[in-house]
């Protein structure tokens, strides 16, 4: 019965670790959305997004080997400010950057359709101006990372 047990255990931890890694991009764009027609929504690639309240901006992956859902985590990286280090050594003072902090936006299980997935987000009253940085991770793996900047 035991062996039973890990065999069931190996199986599905082996069915699921193949899952993952048998996910491959195809292709990732960042861009905004147009949905002033109800009929459809027409997604336009750039990487500069209109500083207008209700601007609808976002991403779409193309996936091979998806099953029916996928695991996505999406995470600004926001710079950290550069830092001046005083030392005693002959060099003076030392210049030191921080890693970028991450900041998690979203966790979701999204259906791919015709093998595509989409993240979509609109900017709000007070949201600032700016350059802006996203990663999406789907499976557990850097799928994409984006610049582009809200002007």
């Amino acid at each position: 019965m035991k062996h039973w047990c890990l065999f069931l255990w190996l199986l599905f931890a082996s069915f699921d670790m193949s899952a993952a890694e048998g996910i491959e991009v195809l292709e990732a764009e960042f861009g905004v959305f147009d949905a002033s027609d109800p009929m459809r929504v027409v997604f336009s690639p750039t990487n500069v997004v209109p500083h207008r309240e209700g601007q609808r901006y976002g991403w779409m992956i193309e996936l091979r080997g998806s099953g029916r859902s996928v695991s996505v985590r999406e995470e600004y990286l926001w710079p950290n400010p550069a830092v001046e280090e005083h030392t005693e050594s002959p060099e003076g003072t030392t210049l030191v950057i921080p890693l970028e902090r991450r900041n998690q936006v979203s966790q979701r299980q999204l259906v791919p359709v015709d093998g595509r997935i989409y993240g979509e987000w609109s900017i709000g009253p007070r949201e600032p101006a700016g350059m802006r940085r996203l990663e999406v991770i789907v499976e557990g793996q850097v799928a994409a990372s984006f610049a582009f900047e809200v002007r």
